[in-house]
């Protein structure tokens, strides 16, 4: 009985489960390699874009009309929020539930870049999935800009 109690403890060493170092995402300042930036950034444009106009659904049965102005306020915290800002409370509200949809909608879209990996190939069998970086999260942002709140 006492032999098979020996098999039951723990090993005398514990090995780490990453190397030192090797847990860490790259800094957001180093440019990732993206094949094709602007395919890429008109993908996740798209999928923001279907998160707003969820929100403008969500909206209406509130008499609230989110438009091209609410979309560009939301944005503008968004980038404020990229360069180490607060973002909220997203500036424009008209009142205090306008100002209960637009901070919903930064709140949904603020997390779209810890969602979104890009892989990188550390070797030959192993990929490194990273969160999309903030240089390449507020050249979206510009291209979201771009596509939904200018005058067509």
């Amino acid at each position: 009985m006492r032999d098979l109690m020996k098999r039951d403890e723990p090993p005398g060493t514990v090995r780490p489960l990453f190397d030192t170092g090797t847990e860490q995402a790259p800094p957001s300042e180093i440019e990732q390699e993206i094949g094709d930036r602007k395919g890429e950034a008109k993908r996740i444009v798209k999928r923001l874009g279907a998160i707003v106009e969820d929100h403008r659904q969500a909206a209406l049965p509130l008499n609230i009309e989110l438009g091209a102005s609410d979309i560009g306020a939301v944005l503008n915290a968004l980038r404020d929020h990229a360069q180490g800002g607060a973002g909220t409370p997203v500036a424009g509200a008209r009142d205090e539930i306008h100002g209960y949809c637009l901070n919903r909608l930064f709140d949904e879209l603020v997390e779209e870049p810890s969602n979104i990996f890009f892989t990188t190939n550390t070797g030959p069998d192993t990929i490194r999935y990273d969160a999309m970086n903030a240089t390449f999260w507020m050249e979206c942002l510009d291209l979201m800009e771009a596509t939904y709140c200018t005058a067509r």
